[in-house]
């Protein structure tokens, strides 16, 4: 049996695999930060696309396999364009280690085999073929990697209440609204209708 290459994860080292809706969330947020008008043009149309098939296998299943490949997918484009985005631009586009591509080109390249990973795995999908799924899953862990955890993407926003301390809160005066934050109370309000009297 052949053993995976050493330092690439395999499916035990990945976390369990998110629900559909924190994976939806997650890229809704990653779109807004990898598509803006610092990115250029050739990266933003395919980090479009990425984004748009990972979204589109998630609306045709939310199987576990499918999900782990819409996480692994988001990952790596949050944590490599991310990474291409603090490049300088003149660096990113012509700097070119011996032997390799230019960042811009390194990373074009690389969307697109993305792109057509994603394109694959929901045709397996689409068929209802697990294993085709799978293998691009082993695609994805083998030539995307990423140490970023698909659940730090889209964090559930408020506290929990279980979480409060009941005892600071009331300390302090605070009043916890219905997205479970503690707030200061807003003061009465004086009434608009109110005459001030001026003092003789």
């Amino acid at each position: 049996m052949e053993q995976p290459h050493h330092g690439s994860p395999t499916h035990d080292d990945q976390e369990a695999p998110l629900d559909a809706d924190h994976l939806r969330r997650a890229l809704d947020e990653q779109g807004g930060l990898l598509t803006g008008p610092d990115v250029s043009d050739v990266v933003r149309a395919r980090v479009r696309r990425v984004l748009d098939s990972t979204r589109d296998l998630l609306e045709l299943s939310a199987e576990e396999p499918v999900r782990e490949v819409a996480g692994r997918a988001v990952a790596w484009v949050a944590e490599s364009v991310g990474a291409f985005q603090r490049l300088p631009r003149a660096f990113a586009s012509g700097h070119a280690v011996l032997g390799e591509h230019a960042p811009l080109l390194r990373t074009v390249d690389q969307l697109d085999l993305l792109g057509l990973t994603l394109d694959r795995a929901y045709d397996g999908a689409r068929r209802g073929d697990g294993q085709a799924v799978r293998g691009q899953l082993d695609v994805l862990l083998e030539r995307f990697p990423a140490r970023t955890r698909p659940a730090s993407l889209a964090e559930p926003v408020g506290i929990c209440p279980e979480d409060l301390d009941d005892g600071v809160v009331h300390d302090h005066g605070l009043e916890v609204g219905e997205d479970g934050i503690p707030r200061l109370p807003v003061p009465d309000q004086p009434d608009p209708d109110h005459e001030t009297q001026e003092v003789g």
